[in-house]
């Protein structure tokens, strides 16, 4: 998926329905994946206007 596709599918994915998987970023920030439930591909979530990506694994 594009960038622009990850931010329309988080825009439109209810915090009740997002996956929500944690990852530790390497500023040690926590953060939670805000993709659809269910996805069976990379973790994503919100940086400001941008999106930050993570494999399946946790692992970047």
């Amino acid at each position: 998926m594009t960038d622009d596709e990850l931010l329309l599918e988080m825009d439109y994915t209810g915090y009740a329905m997002s996956c929500r998987d944690p990852y530790l970023t390497d500023d040690a920030d926590l953060v939670l994946c805000r993709r659809q439930s269910g996805h069976d591909d990379t973790h994503a979530t919100r940086d400001g206007a941008e999106v930050l990506v993570w494999p399946a694994d946790g692992i970047i």
